[in-house]
């Protein structure tokens, strides 16, 4: 079972890519920006869960993939991962030889913006997979 990312509270699944993005965005100091983005993700969906991977293709592309976890319709309040339906990633790529970490970081606060309103959000966390 995957934990969540300390950094970032609920919502987001702890992955590697995501703890080196906001290491990026406190680095550079970004964070409350990601911060923010997170929140208003939180705040549109409270029971969905997003594991986010990032990093280089086989072309030598940077991507960024977000896979969604649901809970069971069963499911009153999800305990483990086990309550969870997992829906197939969604996956964003960029020709332009750019970081990948930036590239993810990007990605997340365009997320964010307006959510639940933006088309991003709706085909990632709002899609019926």
């Amino acid at each position: 079972m995957q934990t969540q990312c300390p950094s970032f509270k609920a919502k987001f699944l702890y992955s590697d890519s995501l703890k080196q993005v906001a290491d990026y965005a406190a680095e550079r100091g970004k964070f409350n920006r990601l911060n923010q983005a997170r929140k208003n993700i939180d705040n549109a969906a409270l029971r969905t869960r997003l594991l986010v991977d990032a990093g280089i293709n086989e072309q030598g592309d940077a991507f960024v993939s977000f896979t969604k976890f649901a809970p069971k319709k069963e499911v009153t309040i999800p305990q483990s991962m086990a309550d969870y339906i997992k829906s197939e990633p969604i996956v964003f790529t960029t020709d332009k030889t750019r970081n990948w970490v930036k590239f993810a970081y990007e990605k997340i606060i365009k997320l964010g913006n307006s959510a639940p309103k933006n088309n991003m959000y709706k085909q990632i966390v709002l899609n019926k997979n």
